[in-house]
């Protein structure tokens, strides 16, 4: 499985890249030279939730898998629940902080708090658990239809749950507000979470050079398109749903399955992988410190600085990652 263990890792290091990128993105304005490399960085990363979410299907959708529902649950959601709500308190904590330390944060009241976290966004890059869980809930019962489908009805499944996300989320971010229930986000994210399984289970090796120009042309699409659709509504296009991102993280999906050489020593590599979601909920300290402290990426070229502050924070973050997963108290909340 070295393959997925390179897929984690890519796929953090990419989220924080589009975290650091999308702050040169806002701070300037739409087509200024500085934008555009924001908005070349930010769009080359948009594939790592997607990516996340078919690495999570690739392993629990497994058909060999013999567990009862009971079972899965006490084993999965307690994974999940502790980190859930230990990470929520510490960044509605974080939130208060701010607001008290003089950041460009307004003044947050105890209602402000408690809104953010019944939303399902108790801080920006929280969304992601919130909405896991929803798949984690409903897993035992996707299990038994991976199990007992075809690979062409999965094909299907797959298309119509994928046209349905896609319309959803265009209507959304281009006729109405997103949605506040975050019980519900889990569904627009079930076709990438079959997806992954069908990919791993699949032992077709479609050619890398189609991948590869299906991969740079959705690149091009989202970045090219978040400028022609202007400030409001070109955020649609970098939407992990749109109608670039998800081809972009289906060929890049499959790229990374044929990568087998660990990225670093194979010891490193599971390592690395395993604290990838410490890195998740940890990055967005590290970032805040050095733009607090006044070296973000908006302060140097972002063609420059983009990619060094992401290094800084994924090497600073794993660090702290890997420190707290041998703390034993707090190894279990990440």
């Amino acid at each position: 499985m070295i393959w997925l263990d390179n897929a984690r890792i890519s796929a953090i290091f990419a989220v924080v890249l589009l975290h650091v990128a999308y702050g040169v993105v806002i701070e300037n304005d739409i087509g200024t030279n500085y934008w555009w490399f924001a908005n070349i960085f930010d769009s080359s990363a948009r594939w790592c939730v997607p990516v996340f979410v078919m690495i999570s299907g690739a392993l629990l959708l497994d058909s060999s898998k013999n567990e009862d529902s009971l079972t899965f649950y006490k084993k999965r959601l307690s994974r999940i629940l502790l980190p859930v709500l230990f990470w929520s308190i510490f960044f509605l904590f974080w939130n208060f902080l701010k607001s008290k330390i003089g950041s460009s944060t307004e003044g947050v009241e105890f209602t402000d708090l408690l809104m953010l976290l019944l939303s399902g966004k108790p801080y920006y890059h929280m969304w992601f658990l919130y909405m896991i869980m929803g798949l984690y809930l409903f897993t035992p019962f996707f299990r038994k239809i991976a199990a007992h489908s075809t690979r062409r009805d999965l094909v299907i499944l797959i298309i119509i749950t994928f046209v349905l996300a896609a319309f959803n989320d265009a209507y959304q971010k281009l006729f109405s507000d997103e949605s506040k229930l975050f019980v519900n986000w889990f569904l627009l994210y079930v076709p990438f979470f079959f997806l992954g399984h069908l990919i791993r289970q699949d032992e077709s090796k479609p050619p890398k050079l189609g991948l590869w120009i299906i991969f740079v042309f959705s690149f091009i699409s989202t970045f090219a398109g978040s400028y022609l659709l202007g400030l409001s509504a070109g955020l649609y296009f970098r939407g992990f749903l749109s109608i670039t991102v998800i081809p972009m993280s289906i060929s890049l999906m499959f790229l990374l399955k044929s990568w087998t050489k660990p990225i670093f020593n194979e010891k490193f590599t599971k390592k690395a992988a395993l604290l990838t979601f410490g890195v998740y909920l940890i990055h967005p300290v590290a970032l805040e410190i050095i733009n607090f402290a006044g070296y973000g990426a908006t302060r140097f070229h972002p063609l420059f600085s983009i990619p060094f502050i992401t290094i800084v924070v994924f090497l600073s973050s794993l660090s702290v990652a890997w420190i707290l997963h041998h703390v034993p108290y707090f190894k279990r909340t990440i």
